[in-house]
């Protein structure tokens, strides 16, 4: 399916197309809250429980959590792949960190896509498609065939971060609440 890279907006809600590029981007961060993933279909795998994610220009660090906080997976990433460690301290390699998470743990997240989507903004120079809420604010973007809805941000402001996310991608449901954030 084509996105087209523009914005269109709910009626009623102006917002121009330049919004989202305007948005600043953090090129380190740091993140923690709760994620839930899981697959809709005949299928019905997941995982839930809380999530560090570490970003650096080079490398992102990704830690899931068990629902009562012990480590699941810790995800060292980088351009060539992700080494994984597991909380039984059995590490691997894969040059495909989505695909380990579907195998492993369920249900997979777009790992690659999130520290934009994170931070309410589109990959650069991939085909997108946004509606913006009343302070121009991503509200809905898709992209890669995600679908992904900003319900909630940390203040009323236009250039706030999102708390609360909902992402959707065929019989792939994900949520994410970020509950500290500190860009850098």
């Amino acid at each position: 399916m084509m996105f087209l890279a523009a914005c269109s907006t709910l009626p009623g809600q102006p917002a121009a197309p330049s919004t989202l590029a305007a948005r600043p981007v953090a090129a380190n961060f740091t993140a923690a809250g709760r994620v839930a993933a899981r697959l809709t279909g005949e299928d019905k795998r997941g995982f839930s429980g809380g999530f560090n994610w570490t970003h650096r220009s080079t490398q992102d660090v990704i830690e899931l959590l068990t629902p009562l906080g012990q480590i699941a997976a810790r995800l060292t990433m980088s351009a060539a792949g992700a080494e994984i460690e597991l909380g039984d301290g059995q590490r691997t390699f894969t040059s495909d960190p989505e695909r380990f998470l579907s195998d492993n743990l369920g249900a997979t997240l777009p790992v690659a896509a999130l520290p934009y989507w994170l931070q309410a903004v589109p990959l650069a120079r991939v085909p997108f498609r946004a509606e913006s809420d009343a302070l121009g604010r991503p509200g809905t973007l898709w992209q890669n065939g995600w679908q992904i809805q900003y319900t909630e941000y940390a203040a009323e402001t236009p250039g706030a971060h999102p708390t609360r996310l909902q992402l959707n991608h065929g019989d792939i449901e994900a949520r994410m609440i970020i509950s500290e954030w500190n860009a850098q």
